[in-house]
């Protein structure tokens, strides 16, 4: 049996003390023994001491087989090694377990203490107060009538007709009521029959629960478990429902989600839907872990009423390690209709995906040599009925090899070699992107380079060769085509780098400031070879921005290669913080001299054009959080700006934010705009509590609204509430209007579909609240 030191209180029964000495061999002591470290007991012929310690420290824990026991009380009597009565303020202490009561009997031989008025059982981070318990103190087990107990650990507490505490730290409630709000405020609380919390594996699971809003019964549950860790367990999930309007069709939308924990490196989730006026469905995403494969499926399906066929998804992403730096993977997915995401999808940004990858394939990795080979097809869907606004098919790769070689400082030199050989197919009809049905296609491009680089100037000469081989087959009634083409590159980048401390700006940022000025220039050279007469497999424009003009090509992809003699002469000049090093603004302006005019166009020859149109660019990070970001492209010929972009926001603090953008642009040839946008967003306190959100996106061309959210967030005690509205425009004639609510108990469960990656979808910035308790300082309620 552990030591046992008896700490007496000062008015303590003096005229008894010399017999209690004796009893059962215990010793006693008049220091204040609860701040006693277990760890710092001295042997019985030292005095105790008190050890100052200038923070507060978790100790570790003294088994309890060798943990002293320390009890203090105002009156103290007992039989010699039979039994011991503690009563007024009666205390019993080991480790960190405090049994406190009015009276406390205490049986050496059997460890059992007997506490009668004002029970408290203190154990880590649980506490329990009741009017009477019977607890043995070593094992730490008994119970307790009618407690009050507090879990800090999740945050909860409540009350129960009983408490059971069993071996392997198992405690085990009767009757009980649940809630992580104060009891003065006890907006929520779950009754159930019974809850069993296991500290050791960090689970509680009740059952027969009834959850309860303003006092109002919303919900049963046969079975319920608390997240009291991180593990996985099976059960349901929060279920999710809304209202919506898609495809003509409006109702409800409701989901009850299972959770299936099949092994540690396997799980499934089951997802049961109903969609008022088109029936249920049933989803399932199954996931799997091993040495040497990871994958996801998912699969849905549906008996559509409203659309009179069966309906269905099916995705699979699989990643297998086939041997040492080989890899094989599949990443296929299919939709059952056109109409099938935009009815029932679940878009959380309003841009909805139409076009599903289907994809088998391996790579290979070795001494800087990545190679690959797959197929690549595409389901592209056609939702849109206006011929104007259908997607553009892709070509198809069936199949591709493409082999890359890199090597950065061999002997000073960069090195990169690819080459590719594809050959491509075509199932849609003829297109002036689109003239030839299916073809072959090998390139190899080889470049060196060789950048000197200091910290006050750079300059990198590159050399490159590209080869591309054609064999191709046109549509009925065109010819075939069967070409090479060979071009080299030379380019030649450089740049200065001047750095200075700005003191005329120390006042402004209220720090001290370095201030760049960074002159660059570069050249590119490729000779003119004729092109139209190519396919466009995989090629479109690059378009036109900051990074584009110090570019060698002026398309993305592989068939159009751009005759360059052209040099690109821009300054950026950056304000930094000098302590830090952070960027607190960027400024850029470029512009592109060609001294022959490109002629190389993407379907037809270019007219020939001496000097791009000016880029200039701001980006600030200023203090007090506000940030601007903008770039103008400025056209010399029709003296216009034909793209303005600007994005502003303002964070003063956490969930107070507001942004803005402008974007503008226009077709030189006609000056007509070809788009024309505007956006507000922003989160921001009403009270103490309300939260408001909305997004904004409208269409000054169109007129009409492209994207819209509106919503409200509370927070209030132990829960939180939000509602959140979505319009968005589909397509040129379809729509879709929804609305989310999520209620979450801090601490228990959501109810509602969650709105909070919608929100951060439509809000750059969005902070949510948290739907968990604060977390809970091991010395908070110390005792």
């Amino acid at each position: 049996m552990p030591k046992t030191f008896i700490v007496p209180s000062f008015i303590l029964d003096i005229k008894r003390l010399p017999s209690l000495l004796q009893v059962g061999g215990f010793c006693a002591s008049f220091s204040l023994a609860s701040m006693v470290l277990a760890q710092d007991v001295l042997p019985k012929e030292d005095p105790l001491k008190l050890k100052l310690e200038d923070q507060l420290l978790v100790r570790p824990v003294v088994p309890d087989d060798v943990a002293p026991t320390f009890t203090s009380s105002k009156q103290l009597d007992g039989v010699m090694d039979r039994q011991m009565r503690l009563e007024g303020d009666a205390v019993i202490r080991r480790n960190r377990t405090v049994i406190k009561g009015d009276v406390i009997t205490y049986d050496p031989d059997t460890d059992i203490a007997d506490v009668d008025g004002h029970a408290t059982l203190l154990k880590d981070s649980t506490s329990f107060k009741g009017p009477k318990a019977k607890i043995k103190v070593d094992a730490q087990e008994g119970w307790m009538d009618e407690p009050d107990y507090e879990l800090r650990d999740i945050g909860g507490g409540g009350k129960a007709r009983r408490v059971e505490f069993k071996e392997d730290n198992e405690i085990e409630f009767e009757k009980l009521t649940y809630s992580t709000c104060r009891p003065e405020n006890l907006d929520w609380y779950l009754t159930a029959s019974r809850m069993d919390v296991e500290q050791d594996t960090q689970t509680a699971v009740g059952t027969n629960a009834v959850l309860h809003f303003f006092e109002v019964p919303i919900l049963y549950t046969p079975v319920f478990s608390l997240p009291t860790g991180s593990g996985r367990r099976s059960g349901f999930l929060s279920p999710t429902y809304g209202r919506a309007s898609r495809g003509g069709v409006k109702g409800w939308d409701i989901t009850v989600p299972y959770y299936v924990n099949l092994a540690p490196n396997r799980d499934m989730t089951l997802f049961p839907r109903y969609l008022e006026g088109r029936g249920e469905q049933l989803g399932v995403e199954y996931r799997y872990l091993d040495r040497n494969y990871t994958g996801v499926v998912t699969a849905e399906v549906l008996d559509d009423v409203a659309y009179g066929k069966n309906r269905w998804a099916f995705g699979l992403k699989h990643t297998q390690n086939i041997a040492n730096g080989l890899v094989g993977y599949t990443d296929y997915s299919k939709v059952s209709d056109d109409m099938y995401v935009d009815d029932l999808g679940k878009s959380l940004n309003g841009v909805v995906n139409r076009q599903f990858n289907q994809e088998v394939g391996a790579r290979y990795g070795y001494a800087g040599w990545n190679i690959l080979t797959r197929v690549q097809k595409f389901q592209t869907l056609q939702p849109d009925p206006n011929p104007a606004y259908q997607v553009l098919l892709p070509y198809e790769r069936e199949p591709q090899v493409n082999a890359k070689y890199l090597r950065n400082n061999w002997n000073g030199l960069n090195v990169s070699v690819e080459t590719d050989a594809t050959r491509f197919t075509y199932k849609g009809l003829a297109a002036s992107s689109r003239t030839f049905k299916e073809g072959n296609r090998a390139y190899a491009t080889t470049s060196v380079a060789r950048p000197f680089m200091t910290p006050g100037y750079y300059l990198t000469p590159k050399v490159s060769l590209r080869t591309t081989q054609y064999s191709v087959d046109p549509f009925p009634g065109q010819t075939d085509l069967n070409r090479n083409v060979a071009l080299p590159t030379f380019s030649l980048d450089s740049g200065l780098i001047f750095e200075r401390d700005a003191l005329e700006l120390n006042t402004l940022f209220s720090r001290n400031i370095l201030m760049t000025l960074e002159p660059r220039a570069f050249y590119v050279y490729t000779p003119y070879r004729y092109q139209n007469d190519l396919p466009l497999f995989d090629t479109a424009d690059a378009g036109f921005g900051i990074s584009q003009i110090f570019s060698e090509n002026s398309f993305a992809g592989n068939d159009r290669i751009a005759d360059n003699n052209k040099v690109t002469f821009g300054v950026t000049s950056r304000v930094l913080d000098a302590d830090t090093g952070i960027e607190r603004m960027r400024a850029t302006i470029a512009q592109r001299i060609d001294m022959d005019g490109q002629r190389v166009g993407l379907t037809t020859e270019q007219t020939p054009v001496k000097r791009s149109d000016l880029l200039a660019g701001l980006s600030t990070r200023l203090v007090g959080n506000f940030n601007l970001d903008g770039v103008v492209q400025y056209n010399e010929q029709v003296s216009k700006l034909v793209q303005q972009s600007v994005t502003a926001s303002y964070r003063p603090e956490l969930r107070k934010l507001i942004n803005a953008s402008y974007k503008r642009v226009i077709n030189p040839v006609d000056t007509k705009a070809t788009s024309d946008q505007y956006e507000l967003s922003g989160q921001w306190p009403i009270t103490r509590q309300w939260y408001g959100i909305a997004r904004y996106n409208f269409d000054l061309i169109s007129n009409q609204v492209l994207n819209r959210v509106a919503g409200l967030e509370y927070d209030a005690d132990c829960w939180v509430v939000r509602v959140v509205h979505r319009h968005y425009q589909n397509t040129s004639v379809l729509s879709t209007s929804e609305i989310y609510m999520q209620i979450d108990f801090k601490g228990f469960t959501g109810l509602g579909s969650n709105p909070i990656n919608l929100i951060r979808f439509n809000i750059p910035g969005y902070e949510p609240i948290s739907p968990n308790p604060a977390p809970i300082s091991p010395f908070e309620s110390y005792e």
